[in-house]
């Protein structure tokens, strides 16, 4: 639940100190605080894997939760397609591609009927104002930026990377270099819920703390930066 259930902390690599200061400001001004979209901003992971259950099952493939939160979780579709491609070897690419596209239309209609970001997250958001933000996922801008806008929460980033912004996806360091240049900072936190979220950000240098579920990001932040 992002929360180590004996200690009440959350799962972080951290160092100790870091929690036993009393300062308001706990990162210093060459650092940044940076988040992953899907399953921390916003709860869109059900979504996600909803919409690939359906595209697989078209191919006969059934999709259970815990295998997309095993193989699905901080990556972009084409490494999902990779993923499943030698199961569907009479798949036709081109409409795999409309089939992908319709899947993203499926998420980004659902999540601006209701939006997946908690109010509580909005307001934490808005009230680190001491602080750069930076935005760091594997999803495409146009399905990000609507559900920020109407959360009212797209202008509290300072810089934002969305798939196809670097060569090489997560677990690659190559989004958390790209936005720690656009931050104009050296290092900074990382709020990741996948292996491959948490792997970027260590290679480029960042420290990390793991989100468990969407729910919990503004308690952890808070918790993280007292």
């Amino acid at each position: 639940m992002g929360v180590n259930e004996e200690a009440g902390q959350p799962l972080t690599d951290l160092e100790p100190d870091v929690f036993s200061s009393k300062r308001n400001v706990m990162v210093d001004l060459r650092e940044a605080l940076v988040f992953d979209y899907d399953g921390v901003i916003a709860d869109t992971e059900p979504l996600h894997w909803k919409s690939w259950a359906v595209l697989l099952s078209r191919h006969g493939i059934q999709l259970g939760w815990e295998e997309y939160c095993r193989i699905g979780q901080g990556v972009g579709d084409k490494q999902i397609y990779e993923h499943f491609r030698s199961r569907m070897p009479h798949a036709d690419a081109s409409v795999f591609a409309e089939q992908i596209a319709e899947r993203k239309r499926m998420v980004r209609e659902l999540s601006l009927k209701k939006s997946p970001i908690a109010q509580e997250t909005a307001a934490m958001l808005r009230s680190l104002g001491n602080y750069r933000l930076g935005l760091v996922t594997s999803s495409d801008q146009a399905d990000v930026e609507p559900v920020l806008r109407a959360a009212q929460i797209q202008d509290r980033f300072d810089a934002m990377i969305f798939g196809g912004d670097v060569p090489r996806p997560k677990p690659s360091p190559a989004p958390y270099l790209l936005i720690a240049e656009r931050l104009g900072v050296k290092t900074g936190i990382a709020f990741e819920d996948s292996e491959p979220g948490l792997e970027s950000a260590r290679s480029a240098g960042f420290r990390t703390v793991k989100i468990e579920r969407a729910t919990d990001l503004s308690k952890i932040v808070k918790f993280t930066l007292k």
